[in-house]
């Protein structure tokens, strides 16, 4: 009779263990990866990745990625005209023959149907997106081409202003917004049902975009002003005027995002052992640019970052709290900008740590409706209002 009466007083708790989720059972979709630019001029096969890069096939997996946004990047300071044509058409040329070797792990979506069946297939659906506008020449036709080709999303700009379109970092003129011929862009990206990426511009590009848009828009990968004064940030009326918009936030993890007091506190470490950096630099034949440099010299700088310095996990915590806080749950997203970024919050460098997420938002109270739309649906919301008309 005992064991019959502590069963029924178990059958509660074990109900509702089931209704609650475990972290990895959580889906991810994440706005933004630079794995492509490892790919094309690091050699990377995102199938069969070394164990530096932070998104690939064995990553995604434990982090349950099921949707991944992969930026197809170039610097518009250096390449400009054809020249950044080409390199956007050769990444995403790359990314075709990976995915015809690699088809049992993942694929192209261009729809969120398309992503559903590729889901459900138990493949992570892949995006391809333009970061910066340089790549389309300052030519409607080649916006439609890379549509073609399966592009469903651009960032207007990057790191610097294009002809058409102002950007958040470009020290010249942080107040250019949108000409004439940036308004056509993005009149022809709403009448293809291509989203409209509005990190990386200035404010008044921004409001620019909020002001002619038909669609709801997406900053995939930009923190909060409030928290960290950076101009790649989102003020709190900028938060509050996307979610108005009906658009959503990805938030990064680049800790130069998330905390302003890393980037002296990163240069100073860098300072006190700048021989045992030069050092690792001759070791590396001087090659500044090779990922195992990169990885060791980030590691050799990390473990000298004074304590006020250090960003973790509860900091990126942070900016998705007072992202919900402002713009509300439905608009809030991950956009993480891994593969693209050289360091990275204690606690979360890869795509397999995205649990610690799920973790560490429902340690803080969030009910697990709220944490699913965080880490997927409200992104996948956007993604079908504007992809799947």
């Amino acid at each position: 009779m005992r064991t019959l009466l502590a069963l029924l007083l178990t059958l509660p708790l074990l109900a509702s263990c089931a209704r609650t989720p475990q972290t990895g059972e959580v889906p991810v979709m994440d706005l933004h990866t630079d794995i492509l630019y490892r790919a094309i001029d690091h050699g990377v096969d995102i199938g069969n990745a070394p164990e530096w890069t932070a998104v690939n096939t064995r990553t995604m997996a434990l982090g349950n990625v099921q949707d991944e946004v992969l930026s197809v990047w170039v610097d518009s300071s250096d390449l400009t005209g054809l020249e950044a044509t080409h390199r956007a058409l050769r990444m995403i040329d790359l990314f075709n023959q990976q995915a015809a070797r690699h088809a049992d792990k993942f694929a192209l979506a261009t729809t969120v149907a398309e992503s559903d069946r590729i889901r459900e297939s138990g493949r992570v659906a892949m995006w391809l997106w333009l970061e910066g506008g340089a790549p389309i020449n300052d030519d409607l036709a080649l916006l439609r081409t890379f549509h073609q080709l399966g592009v469903r999303g651009m960032t207007l700009t990057w790191s610097n202003n294009l002809s058409w379109a102002g950007s958040s970092s470009d020290k010249h003129d942080a107040t250019m917004g949108l000409t004439e011929f940036g308004r056509e862009v993005v009149r022809e990206m709403n009448r293809l049902n291509m989203i409209v990426d509005v990190s990386h511009v200035s404010e008044q590009t921004f409001y620019d975009t909020l002001a002619i848009t038909s669609d709801p828009v997406i900053a995939t990968h930009s923190g909060c002003m409030a928290l960290c004064n950076h101009d790649r940030n989102l003020t709190d009326d900028q938060l509050r005027a996307l979610a108005a918009n009906g658009g959503v936030v990805g938030i990064p993890v680049l800790p130069t995002f998330l905390k302003k007091e890393w980037e002296a506190g990163w240069e100073a470490a860098e300072a006190r052992i700048a021989d045992k950096v030069e050092a690792l630099k001759q070791k590396h034949g001087g090659n500044t640019r090779s990922p195992d440099y990169r990885e060791a010299r980030r590691l050799m700088i990390q473990a000298e970052l004074a304590p006020e310095a250090v960003v973790t996990l509860d900091d990126y915590l942070d900016h998705i709290e007072h992202a919900v806080a402002v713009a509300g749950p439905e608009h809030v997203a991950i956009g993480s900008d891994f593969d693209g970024i050289w360091a990275f919050p204690v606690g979360i460098e890869k795509a397999s740590d995205w649990p610690k997420v799920v973790e560490g938002l429902r340690a803080r109270g969030m009910s697990d409706d709220v944490i699913r739309g965080i880490m997927s649906e409200n992104a996948r919301r956007v993604f079908r209002q504007v992809l799947d008309k």
